[in-house]
């Protein structure tokens, strides 16, 4: 275990989450039987577990590496994809690993986000179905059990779980629950994408039989730890539905992200997870619809948070003063109620303003009614 790191990022995780005091202690479930009685009070209960998770990341996780950790399991922590690739080295050199197990190479988030395939390549370690090591994505950590939940493994996997020599599994941070108890919502409501409930949950604790090495990943999420209005979205399911209904991302495709990441909650995360500086344009890459909302299984408010991260953006000096003086003087307009009641006319002149002459050879800008929204109003109200 890289011991510097690991203490670096509870010091990093701990001021930035008890700098915020007074955050509050969430209450999960009366008893068993309740857990399915009423769906919107149980995703509302699930949905504050995560959240207590996440108030207390250094703790939990802490708490399920001491149960995690035996003689057959170990746990690498890794500040971003440079530190996974330097202890893999070092597995493969100590066990002669000339071919590896990993099933899923491209349909997994975490292997795209680290680039495993081609890191693989330059090794030149071959993909095998009989590898000399195997590869799996931990889905979540479970604190409380010291266990880690797998979902979509058939019965073959697991029984190359129990049976291998050496399995390698990959996180992140905020894959984590405090409460085991809850594994069956979460398995309910994140297997959206495979059909529902046909993927199969597997627990995980270890096995006497097998080396079990677990990689969890910070790789720029700690970033989000500081704000305490955007540090709730470390909270998503990553189900898929907000992409699936996202106007902006069935117009625009994945082109603008150009990240493993898209949709409306990568609208929050990456200028975080990347850099302010390449990803600031996808705060604003969002209608404020409120449709991601709508579906989303734990009802988080997705729209308050890019509200959230663009203020964030503005205050921390993240937007150039081009930016700046538009912001402003949209803001001036639509606090306005004398503007914004101003001629049809004049409200065009204005709104083309706002765009560059290129932009408005390819889009098309809305166009203003003649009267205004109080006239309007009021004759709905009359008639």
């Amino acid at each position: 275990m890289n011991k510097d790191y690991y203490n670096s990022f509870l010091d990093a995780a701990e001021k930035s989450i008890k700098e915020n005091k007074g955050a509050q202690l969430f209450k999960t479930r009366d008893d068993i039987g309740s857990l399915f009685v009423d769906r919107d009070e149980t995703t509302w209960r699930f949905r504050t577990m995560l959240q207590h998770t996440i108030e207390n990341l250094d703790e939990e996780l802490n708490r399920f590496e001491k149960h995690f950790t035996n003689k057959n399991n170990a746990v690498y922590w890794a500040s971003d994809y440079q530190d996974v690739f330097a202890s893999l080295k070092k597995i493969f050199k100590a066990q002669k690993v000339r071919s590896v197990r990993l099933p899923n190479i491209n349909a997994s988030t975490i292997f795209r986000e680290l680039g495993m395939k081609f890191f693989l390549q330059e090794e030149k370690i071959a993909l095998s179905e009989d590898g000399d090591i195997q590869f799996f994505v931990a889905d979540m950590m479970l604190a409380d059990l010291g266990a880690l939940l797998l979902l979509n493994q058939s019965n073959n996997s697991y029984s190359r779980l129990t049976n291998s020599k050496t399995n390698v599994f990959f996180t992140t941070i905020d894959r984590i629950m405090s409460n085991s108890d809850w594994a069956e919502v979460y398995h309910q409501l994140a297997t959206y994408r495979s059909g529902g409930n046909t993927q199969e949950a597997v627990f995980f604790k270890g096995s006497s039989q097998c080396n079990n090495y677990l990689f969890i990943i910070d790789n720029q999420r700690t970033q989000l730890l500081y704000n305490k209005d955007l540090r709730q979205s470390l909270t998503c399911l990553q189900c898929g539905r907000c992409q699936d209904v996202c106007p902006v991302l069935q117009t625009i495709g994945d082109e603008p992200y150009n990240n493993v990441f898209s949709g409306p909650i990568a609208n929050v995360t990456l200028p975080y997870l990347e850099s302010h500086e390449s990803y600031k344009h996808v705060n604003y890459a969002c209608l404020l619809c409120g449709r991601c909302e709508e579906v989303c299984p734990i009802s988080l408010p997705i729209r308050d948070m890019i509200i959230d991260s663009r203020r964030a953006l503005l205050l921390e000096g993240n937007v150039d003063k081009r930016e700046q003086r538009m912001l402003t003087a949209e803001r001036k307009q639509l606090m306005s109620r004398s503007k914004m009641n101003a001629s049809k006319m004049m409200k065009n002149i204005k709104l083309g303003c706002f765009f560059t002459s290129e932009a408005k050879k390819t889009r098309k800008l809305p166009v203003f009614k003649s009267e205004t929204f109080n006239k309007l109003y009021l004759k709905s109200k009359n008639s």
